[in-house]
């Protein structure tokens, strides 16, 4: 199970307040890159399922994804996610 806590900002101010305020956290930026797929007649996105494919910092291995049945409450998300490293 994977939770995910999404905020909404107005512009780009409040952005940059949350970013000044995380930066002292930040410890590294990852290269990434998402591919997405979809059925011919929208077999995932009517089951609410993502399939993708994750490539990080320019690697030449990724991560599958499939997220499926996602349910967003007061901003927080909760998904199944089934991930395997394909080298």
């Amino acid at each position: 199970m994977e939770v995910e806590v999404k905020l909404w900002l107005e512009n780009a101010e409040a952005h940059c307040m949350v970013t000044t305020s995380l930066s002292p956290f930040h410890i590294i930026t990852h290269r990434q890159e998402n591919l997405f797929f979809e059925g011919a007649v929208e077999e995932l996105s009517s089951r609410r399922a993502v399939l993708r494919l994750q490539f990080y910092d320019d690697k030449a291995c990724c991560v599958v994804s499939l997220k499926a049945k996602g349910v967003l409450v007061n901003s927080v998300s909760r998904v199944e996610e089934d991930e395997e490293d394909l080298v």
